[in-house]
């Protein structure tokens, strides 16, 4: 068969070159803090004035912002004694350096969320009403569920929203080694196994878990077990936020 002459014809055999550097393994001690010490935190609630609660929480390089409105009332049937809770978990474009960083997909994120915020608020409270809660992702530098979980549970607080305990948020990665890592960054995320949860603090009660990957008998509770640890240690913080949100918006005595 006769070759076409308006192709340039390539070399029989050849290879690819390499186009992408392969990413080193994280350390297993990581530069700055060890495997059990999450990142700086900063925390702080109503930020949005025109949202009836917002809250905003930034951990390491992930920053993550939410508001909540309502309640207000929705459609439903006349027999619904209790109300409703609308959550929305999105990733800005620009939040993320590089692909999908997180093991869990998006939709598993948002479903975590919702289930997380559910058993922390009493929506028996509200029969017939809505409440919706936006949580935007800006910058993802890992363990941005577990951030959005406790930016999103302290909105709600921050509206006056009726809640058992705050649900606070921590996420757990299995490094080199078995080595679990407490609130991993994203390439820490990409290493291994990760494990996100979601804890009432003062009721001691899991209202949220997520995990990608194998996870053993010995290897799984450990991980809970310092899951929690992080989630105590972060709702202290929660709690001095919500109670200088709400110094701000009581307004000062008049003096004669």
């Amino acid at each position: 068969m006769p070759g076409d002459s308006r192709r340039v014809r390539g070399p029989e055999e050849s290879q690819s070159p390499l186009l992408y550097a392969v990413s080193e393994q994280p350390q297993a001690e990581r530069t700055g803090r060890g495997a059990g010490v999450p990142r700086a935190v900063f925390v702080r609630a109503g930020l949005l004035s025109q949202a009836a609660g917002s809250a905003y929480v930034e951990a390491g390089g992930t920053k993550v912002l939410c508001a909540v409105s309502g309640p207000r009332e929705w459609g439903g049937g006349g027999r619904e004694s209790r109300g409703r809770l609308v959550c929305d978990l999105r990733w800005a474009p620009f939040s993320r350096a590089g692909p999908w960083s997180s093991s869990s997909s998006p939709r598993q994120a948002g479903l975590l969320l919702q289930e997380s915020l559910e058993a922390a608020v009493r929506l028996e409270r509200y029969p017939r009403a809505e409440l919706a809660v936006w949580a935007l992702v800006l910058e993802d530098r890992g363990s941005a569920v577990p951030a959005a979980v406790s930016c999103a549970s302290l909105a709600l607080a921050d509206a006056g929203v009726e809640m058992y305990d705050l649900a606070v948020g921590a996420g757990l990665s299995r490094g080199p080694g078995e080595l679990l890592l407490l609130d991993p960054d994203d390439a820490e995320e990409k290493a291994g196994a990760t494990m996100y949860l979601s804890l009432l603090p003062t009721l001691n009660q899991v209202s949220g878990l997520l995990c990608s990957g194998e996870w053993e008998g010995d290897s799984s509770v450990a991980a809970v077990r310092m899951c929690m640890e992080g989630c105590q240690r972060l709702y202290p913080v929660l709690q001095q936020s919500l109670l200088k949100a709400t110094k701000r918006k009581i307004a000062a005595p008049e003096t004669a």
